[in-house]
């Protein structure tokens, strides 16, 4: 084996060099790969080690033509440092690796237009299968993955119409049930504080529940009341900041996320504001730092990485063959009250 690196040609390592300089066929090599179980142990061994030395990597656009499968899943995410979607990440990875797919991620930074350039560009590496988040996308997304004919997932919200698959829950039902927990709880100047909605249906659906909750409990949405930021700590920080300008007499606010909720309650212990007591601040998603502050974080708690798994877990199943049960998921939502409201 020691020689084999010299005696080989220097170009990409083929199946047949492999085959080759371990003594055995094509076919051999091929079941190796992809059924290294029907291989007798020590051919196995053999064909593994001289893969090892000549560095052989797999051409998968020929397996890929030749068997019209990639083994790659495409997702589609706004951005990569947000905690609630690197949990569906995991739970989607968790599900489809040991099927035998690898994922592919792409970030839009919540732009319709560059999801739609991810999509041609996966598409164009002719992915098996692709998850995208949230449920609106460009006329011309939705044209190329209805005319790809593979399996999609949307995931994080709901649709009754979605491009094949959707499973998340309902912004607007969470956001409207937080709302009317504030608004149960007796405090009056409710403010609102999320994410800019852009091309972000999740944004949009968590300040239309706000607006309905307000709505139906016969309060005013007073757009003064009304913050919308980027979603991070520091911007929740600034947002309280120029809410409590503008409404001083504000006695509650509801963050459509955790990171803008610690930023807003960070700011109001500064200012010297008591949570609850003189604010209570409310937030959204229940990530690992919502029950860490002082005081708890009340929140909306949801399935993150049963979404991923779910979503996975579809995929797989129209890969093989298989009948999905329902199109359309809703994994749920759980109020979480703590300290802070």
């Amino acid at each position: 084996m020691s020689n084999l690196k010299a005696t080989l040609p220097v170009r990409r390592p083929r199946l047949a060099d492999v085959a080759s300089a371990a003594g055995v066929s094509t076919m051999t090599v091929v079941r190796v790969l992809r059924e290294p179980a029907k291989v007798a142990l020590a051919t196995r061994a053999r064909v593994e080690q001289v893969i090892r030395d000549i560095g052989y990597v797999p051409d998968l656009i020929a397996r890929g033509l030749a068997s019209n499968r990639s083994g790659m899943i495409a997702a589609v995410i706004p951005v990569l440092t947000n905690s609630l979607i690197a949990e569906i990440m995991q739970g989607l990875t968790d599900t489809v690796v040991p099927q035998g797919f690898h994922l592919l991620l792409g970030a839009s930074g919540f732009s319709s237009t560059e999801e739609e350039s991810l999509v041609r560009a996966f598409l164009s590496r002719r992915v098996d299968a692709i998850y995208l988040s949230g449920v609106g996308h460009t006329a011309e997304t939705v044209k190329m993955l209805q005319r790809a004919g593979i399996p999609v997932v949307e995931g994080g919200n709901l649709t009754d119409d979605p491009i094949d698959m959707v499973v998340g829950f309902s912004n607007v039902a969470a956001s409207r049930a937080i709302t009317h927990y504030l608004i149960g709880r007796r405090y009056r100047s409710i403010g609102y504080i999320g994410a800019f909605p852009g091309n972000n249906d999740r944004a949009r659906d968590r300040r239309l529940g706000y607006e309905l909750a307000m709505k139906r409990a016969h309060r005013a949405v007073d757009p003064r009341l009304c913050v919308e930021t980027t979603l991070d700590i520091d911007s929740g920080a600034r947002a309280i900041a120029t809410l409590l300008d503008r409404r001083p007499d504000v006695r509650a606010v509801y963050c459509s996320a955790d990171a803008l909720a610690v930023g807003a309650l960070y700011e109001c212990q500064r200012r010297g504001r008591s949570i609850p007591d003189d604010i209570a601040i409310a937030g959204f998603d229940d990530i690992p730092i919502a029950g860490q502050v002082v005081p708890a974080l009340t929140t909306i708690r949801v399935p993150r990485y049963d979404i991923g798994r779910r979503a996975g877990k579809m995929l797989c199943d129209r890969l093989a063959g298989r009948r999905v049960r329902s199109r359309i998921v809703d994994a749920g939502f759980e109020l979480v009250p703590r300290a802070s409201a």
